[in-house]
């Protein structure tokens, strides 16, 4: 049995969300990995991991293209009972930015108990978490199930510079990304907008006040 720090249960009147509980990540990533030992899929980065975990839980965007296969793997999810509102419970850009370091730390846990390993350069699950993973049964352990085999079928095959060409084009670059697609790629990007404003117009401030060491 997994063991993690928060109850399923919540007080009265409050609203719960799955996402903070870290028994319910852990099942989620070692269902993940589970479903990629199976179908003979290669985990071989965290920066992977967290996009395929991502996508699993957020398949209409990788399925939203015209082709014939964005359509049959549609209907698959929609088989499922995978609504396309279904796991969304921030947007998807808010929970995308806090995902890493989250599978870092979930992964950690995992690999303490017993339940997944690195092994020749690859994360998965072990004898054990695959049996914990087989004995996972729900409609959304389902759901999950069919997403993830998707997910992973379209994402192992791409390069890890497709691969983020491929999240931008999905995703677009709004600004609450840029967190981690420079965490995972170490490029850099622009400052914030907002920050931007508050600079010019901090320093718009001083000049008017007569700070001379502030330049034009």
């Amino acid at each position: 049995m997994i063991s993690g720090e928060a109850s399923l249960t919540s007080e009265p009147g409050a609203s719960y969300v799955p996402e903070s509980n870290r028994t319910f990540r852990m099942a989620r990533l070692m269902l993940l990995m589970s479903i990629a030992k199976q179908d003979g899929r290669r985990i071989e980065s965290i920066d992977r991991l967290t996009y395929y975990e991502f996508f699993s839980d957020n398949p209409w965007a990788v399925t939203s293209g015209s082709s014939e296969q964005d359509a049959a793997d549609r209907d698959a999810l929609r088989l499922v009972g995978f609504a396309r509102n279904q796991l969304s419970y921030a947007s998807t850009g808010q929970r995308f930015v806090s995902r890493r370091e989250r599978i870092r730390s979930d992964l950690a846990h995992l690999i303490a108990r017993g339940l997944a390993s690195l092994d020749g350069g690859s994360f998965s699950t072990t004898p054990r978490g695959d049996e914990l993973s087989d004995g996972l049964m729900s409609s959304y352990a389902d759901a999950y199930r069919a997403s993830s085999r998707i997910v992973l079928r379209r994402l192992t095959r791409l390069s890890n510079r497709r691969l983020t060409e491929q999240v931008e084009d999905w995703l677009g670059r709004p600004w609450l990304l840029l967190d981690l697609l420079e965490d995972v790629r170490g490029a850099g990007v622009p400052a914030l907008p907002e920050k931007n404003e508050q600079r010019k117009s901090e320093k718009i401030r001083l000049q008017e006040e007569g700070e001379p060491w502030v330049s034009e």
